[in-house]
């Protein structure tokens, strides 16, 4: 028993800092390599990209260009939305 609760919180302990990553970097193609700053965006809520969880995104350029992040800048009018403005080489 004593076991479980000591996996349960370092499972929980954990979770919780992948979360509150302040930024992520993802590969970005030919174009070069995508920062995304998820700690300036956690004020938009979680549901608002994690479609009311708080789960792992796959991130993908169909997610990035045409699901979530382009549409939401446009949508926004604020936000990168050009190339350049994301890929940094």
């Amino acid at each position: 028993m004593k076991r479980t609760i000591i996996a349960l919180f370092a499972l929980v302990a954990f979770s919780g800092t992948a979360f509150a990553a302040d930024s992520y970097e993802y590969k970005g193609g030919a174009m070069g390599k995508v920062a995304f700053p998820h700690k300036a965006h956690m004020k938009l809520g979680c549901a608002k990209c994690h479609e009311g969880a708080p789960k792992k995104i796959e991130m993908n350029k169909d997610v990035a260009h045409n699901k979530l992040c382009v549409k939401c800048h446009k949508a926004e009018k604020k936000g990168p939305q050009g190339c350049k403005d994301c890929h940094k080489k």
